[in-house]
């Protein structure tokens, strides 16, 4: 069920323009999935207002923490067979991975999720994850609810894609805007300077025709 579905890392959290980033974090909590996105040492470094609501935790408890730690009170990486690392295997395939895990609430409630790794891409180097948690509605059902996140994964990183490109082309446009907003404003200095010698020549005639008129109106014995 793997693919080689990836995201830039400028779409999301390892974005490094301050207002891009927000915007960014807006699209994602806007999403009804529990999202994180992870650094390569399994640090957190973004999760989605779903993510918070349904572990009963603040962006505070969880950025900068381990995975594994919030979402499973472990002190190390999750590992077969309770909990499988779906980022593990996909170390090893390079390929979007889903698992099915067990997590946990604040207070120690267990809940059956369907866990999706997708590798966050920079420069063709995987530098980060996008980890997608999907409730497991029936354990009969469990094939179909996976197939299921991993279709909602792709489509989650499909909306990211198309948001980065957007971003790319919005911050392209800004930039042309700002180069031109800045030839211009030479422009009108050199209008500006050009104007002045102008006007400087100009007096200039002026006092001179002056001159030459009251030299002109004078008596000749003079």
């Amino acid at each position: 069920m793997g693919n080689n579905m990836q995201i830039q890392s400028d779409s999301i959290g390892l974005i490094t323009d301050k207002r891009l980033k927000i915007e960014a974090e807006l699209v994602l909590d806007c999403l009804d999935q529990e999202i994180l996105i992870i650094s390569k040492d399994f640090e957190i470094l973004f999760a989605n207002a779903t993510f918070l609501e349904k572990t009963g935790r603040s962006k505070e408890e969880v950025l900068g923490k381990f995975c594994y730690a919030m979402t499973h009170n472990r002190t190390s990486k999750c590992e077969p067979p309770r909990d499988p690392c779906p980022i593990e295997k996909l170390t090893q395939t390079s390929q979007t991975a889903v698992e099915v895990h067990t997590h946990l609430d604040k207070e120690g409630k267990e809940f059956l999720v369907n866990v999706v790794a997708s590798p966050i891409v920079q420069k063709g180097k995987h530098i980060g994850y996008l980890h997608l948690a999907m409730p497991v509605k029936s354990k009969v059902l469990q094939k179909s609810d996976m197939e299921t996140a991993l279709k909602r994964s792709q489509y989650i990183l499909e909306v990211i894609d198309l948001y980065q490109k957007q971003m790319t082309e919005l911050k392209r446009k800004a930039e042309e805007i700002r180069k031109t907003k800045e030839q211009l404003e030479n422009k009108i200095v050199e209008l500006e300077r050009y104007n002045t010698l102008t006007t400087g020549r100009e007096l200039k005639m002026l006092e001179l025709k002056k001159r030459i008129r009251e030299l002109e109106a004078m008596p000749a014995s003079q």
